[in-house]
Order: structure tokens, then C-alpha cells, then sequence
């Protein structure tokens, strides 16, 4: 079975290795984007503090997000079997997908919007806590959590076009799975 194919059964069946796949990727993308827009904003305030964490302090931050990660993973897969325990809505959703109708270009643009700005307060979070086990160097506000949250809505919007493109060059190219797997 093709990678391709793979990922369409996943999908059609709402595999949570697909769920902790996914988050982890995204989180690992948005881990970045976080740490590099809460390190910008000090550059264009003056008022907000330094944050520079090393590349070694961001290490030892990451497990305490990867545990984050997974809490969102497992919660996002458990509120999916909630709100469409049959998977109905979500092979529409599918349909439409592959054959054009919808999200032809920014694939999952609410979702990228959401998490790549809820993602900037874990990574807080992550920080926060990984000091009391580590002893870091590193400063930051609330105020600047919040507005590197709403730059890394930059990063999700980004992330969401660079899909839609690939998805876009799958369909052209006759690799994109065109009929989902039943559930």
C-alpha cells in the first residue's frame, strides 16, 4: 500500500496514530515559529523583555511540550469520536477535499489559525515549567506570549498554503487518493 494511501485510510478511519502524527509535526513546526517570533518581538519593543533561549535550553523546554502534544493529540482525537462518532461529517469533509470543492487552497485554515496561535502559549508553558526542573536563562510577558501568538498565525497561515499547494500538485500529478476507505 502507497504512503498516499496509507494516509487516506488513517484519515478515513480517524487513526490516533495520524492524530499524534500530525500534532507532533505541526507542534514541532509551530515550536519553532514560537520560540523565533517571541525572540523577534523585543527587536521592534523596546519594552519587552529579552527572550534567547540557547539552543540547549530550547532542547530541554521541548518534552515538557512534547507531553502538551500529546494532551492535544489524544483530546483532539477524543472530541473528533464525540462530535461525528460514525465519521459521516468527516468523509464528506474528505470528499470535497479530494474532488476540489473545498479547500483548494488553504487546507484546514481554521485549525492552522487556531493552533499555531494556541501552540505560542504552550511553548510558554513548556518553558515555564521546564525552569523549575532546569535552571534557564530566559525572560518574557504575557503580553508578549500574546503578540508572538498572534504573529505565529503567520506561521499556520503558511503552513495551510503550503499543503493546499502540495495537495494541489498531488491532483495534478494523478497521486492524490481520489475515493477515501470506508470506516
Amino acid at each position: 500500500m502507497s504512503n498516499s494511501n496509507m494516509f487516506a485510510e488513517q484519515a478515513a478511519n480517524n487513526s490516533p496514530k495520524l492524530w499524534v502524527t500530525v500534532s507532533f509535526f505541526w507542534g514541532t513546526v509551530f515550536y519553532i515559529t514560537s520560540i523565533y517570533a517571541l525572540s523577534l518581538l523585543p527587536s521592534y519593543f523596546s519594552f519587552m523583555p529579552v527572550f534567547e533561549p540557547s539552543f540547549i535550553e530550547s532542547l530541554k523546554a521541548y518534552p515538557i511540550y512534547a507531553v502538551f502534544l500529546f494532551a492535544v493529540a489524544f483530546g483532539g482525537y477524543g472530541f473528533n469520536r464525540l462530535y461525528d462518532p460514525t465519521g459521516e461529517k468527516r468523509k464528506k469533509r474528505q470528499d470535497k477535499v479530494s474532488k476540489g470543492t473545498t479547500e483548494t487552497i488553504f487546507v484546514s485554515l481554521a485549525g492552522s489559525i487556531a493552533t499555531s496561535f494556541f501552540f505560542t502559549f504552550l511553548v510558554a508553558l513548556a518553558f515555564i515549567i521546564s525552569n523549575s526542573f532546569f535552571e534557564m536563562n530566559f525572560n518574557f510577558t504575557f503580553q508578549q506570549v500574546f503578540f508572538a501568538s498572534l504573529g505565529n498565525i503567520a506561521a499556520g497561515l503558511i503552513g495551510s498554503l503550503l499543503v493546499g499547494v502540495v495537495f494541489l500538485v498531488l491532483k495534478l500529478m494523478g497521486k492524490f487518493p481520489s475515493s477515501q476507505f470506508s470506516s
